[in-house]
């Protein structure tokens, strides 16, 4: 079978897309350097960068990188100018897609890798696995967005700590004592904010990595398990196909396409 996605390209720019129930789901990919000149979008959609930059112009610019995601309302004129390897943007829109302000979020990067994959698939599970992580992707934004639910100033420096420290394990009461807080309250909050623990939130951001270093480049899987801080490659395969549906050596084949 084909995969069920179309493509099409214009001006450098490819487009995979494809129509699920009402939501239109996609993946561009833009050319280095590649100046989107302003326009008005007719309907709102959540983008999340998965490979490059950008700088998205309102007036002033609004810089996004890797792993940066973006809600965008109907109506938002803008355009955006690409950094120096252009970028790999998942898009969900459609009229029952209700954002009704500008807002940058983080934490979308894996389920917007996945959904990347599925528009490369060709087996007939692939548009309903598409529109469920398409699903994911919103109830993941509202839950990111919610103002009544704003998250602790501190909490964004202890997601940055477990970033920077990827390759080894980092303990619940070691992230406490720097961010000051303690082990219950940061528990919660990571509960609260992003729906898992702090541990498995430090796995996704470890596998989430690993996926951008597949796409990036040819780096041995084994050398990359490693510096995420998996204990061999058959660990790093495991989690890896648990976060994405994939195992690391078919997803870096889907890259290429």
């Amino acid at each position: 079978m084909e995969p069920f996605a179309s493509v099409v390209e214009d001006e450098g720019v490819l487009l995979r897309s494809a129509v699920v129930n009402g939501f239109t789901i996609g993946e561009l990919t833009f050319p280095a350097g590649y100046v989107q000149a302003p326009y008005e979008p007719e309907l709102p959609y959540l983008a999340v960068v998965i490979r490059g930059s950008l700088v998205k112009s309102f007036g002033s610019g609004l810089p996004l990188a890797a792993g940066a995601a973006v809600t965008m309302p109907a109506g938002a004129r803008h355009g955006a100018r690409f950094g120096p390897e252009g970028a790999r943007i998942v898009i969900v829109k459609g009229s029952n897609v209700a954002f009704d302000r500008l807002e940058r979020l983080r934490g979308l990067g894996l389920p917007a890798r996945r959904l990347a994959a599925e528009l490369r698939a060709s087996d007939s599970a692939a548009p309903l696995a598409a529109e469920g992580i398409a699903l994911e992707l919103l109830a993941a934004t509202a839950r990111e967005s919610r103002p009544a639910d704003r998250a602790p100033s501190w909490l964004a420096t202890a997601e940055e700590l477990l970033r920077s420290r990827r390759g080894r394990c980092v303990r619940l009461g070691e992230l406490a004592g720097e961010v000051g807080v303690p082990p219950v309250r940061v528990a919660r909050a990571f509960r609260a904010r992003h729906g898992v623990s702090v541990g498995e939130y430090g796995r996704r951001l470890r596998v989430e990595w690993a996926a951008r270093e597949l796409a990036s480049g040819d780096r041995p899987l084994a050398e990359i398990a490693a510096e995420a801080g998996f204990a061999d490659q058959s660990h790093f395969t495991r989690l890896f196909k648990r976060y994405l549906g994939t195992t690391p050596g078919r997803f870096r084949a889907f890259q290429d396409r």
